[in-house]
């Protein structure tokens, strides 16, 4: 076993145990998956998934969080494919995926700027701390995801902006009011973010300007 499976065994025995106090072993949960290369994100999962019947405690979920980011990878670069905050696609990922569809459709005689488009999402302001934007950024990815199951590429754009890829039918009214469902019942302390479909253009040169414009 690694140290990130025997830190999440000794958390699920904490837990059984009825230990009132978890800080400690979700501490180590968090600094073996960062040290192992596993996303926050899955290891928010783990901790959820081993406090079966009842949400893991407040204290826990933040000491996860707090370890992980103290020992987290460096930030992404150009030849990284995720963030290792979120695991969603990193920005040049999602250029890679998107010149993919344009050479797809040259292939195919398609349209991107009809047969897709990007959901934007924009927290309405930065938290207190940075263990409060992480959170935030992770029930935003979560939502995008469940929101566009179909998804061609869920990415982080920048610190407080996120985006999906997605097929033109599928940003539709009902997709977007799904989002915002879930983006309420996530950020319930938080001020309303921004939500928009972004229409890709026509002329796949343009891909650079409107990335750069979305992750100024």
């Amino acid at each position: 076993m690694n140290d990130y499976d025997v830190a999440t065994a000794a958390f699920a025995r904490a837990v059984n145990s009825g230990r009132p106090s978890l800080v400690d072993v979700a501490l180590e949960v968090g600094a073996s998956a960062a040290s192992q290369g596993v996303p926050l994100v899955e290891a928010m999962d783990a901790v959820a998934d081993l406090s079966p019947g009842r949400e893991p405690p407040y204290v826990a979920v933040r000491s996860v969080a707090q370890a992980w980011m103290g020992s987290a990878p460096p930030p992404v670069t150009d030849a990284d494919c995720h963030d290792p905050l979120t695991s969603l696609a990193s920005v040049p990922h999602l250029r890679t995926r998107l010149d993919d569809v344009y050479r797809q459709a040259g292939h195919r005689g398609g349209e991107p700027a009809v047969s897709h488009a990007l959901v934007v999402v924009e927290l309405g302001s930065r938290g207190a701390h940075e263990l409060e934007d992480a959170l935030r950024g992770l029930e935003v990815a979560h939502a995008l995801e469940v929101a566009f199951p179909a998804h061609e590429t869920v990415a982080r754009l920048a610190a407080d902006r996120f985006t999906a890829l997605t097929r033109s039918e599928d940003a539709d009214l009902l997709g977007l009011t799904v989002l915002g469902r879930l983006l309420f019942e996530a950020l319930t302390d938080a001020p309303e973010p921004r939500v928009w479909v972004e229409r890709l253009p026509r002329d796949p040169d343009a891909i650079t300007w409107l990335l750069s414009r979305l992750t100024a």
